[in-house]
């Protein structure tokens, strides 16, 4: 999740690259994919499910508007409980 939020956050702060929240779920989905080719095998599944768990419950608009609005903290925030609410749903078995 926190290398997910990095590429996010590095690609709506890009000079003359502005994202918006479609974009911004899009890539993170993408994200997703990308960081599934660094894990083994058996535990790809798993991880697919709860990368895609975080990604569908991030409201991307009020990342950016915390971003905008220069509330690193409050994405940060958000983002744990994202996290923890996907680990409960998605618990490695």
């Amino acid at each position: 999740m926190r290398k997910m939020l990095i590429i996010i956050f590095a690609m709506s702060s890009s000079a003359g690259f502005a994202m918006d929240a479609d974009q911004m779920q899009k890539a993170a989905f993408k994200a997703c994919e990308t960081q599934l080719e660094n894990i083994p095998e058996g535990l790809r599944e798993q991880s697919k499910k709860s990368c895609e768990c975080n990604v569908k419950n991030t409201d991307y608009a009020a990342v950016l508007a915390a971003h905008q609005a220069g509330d690193t903290e409050k994405v940060q925030q958000d983002a744990l409980k994202v996290a923890e609410k996907c680990a409960k749903e998605t618990t490695f078995e």
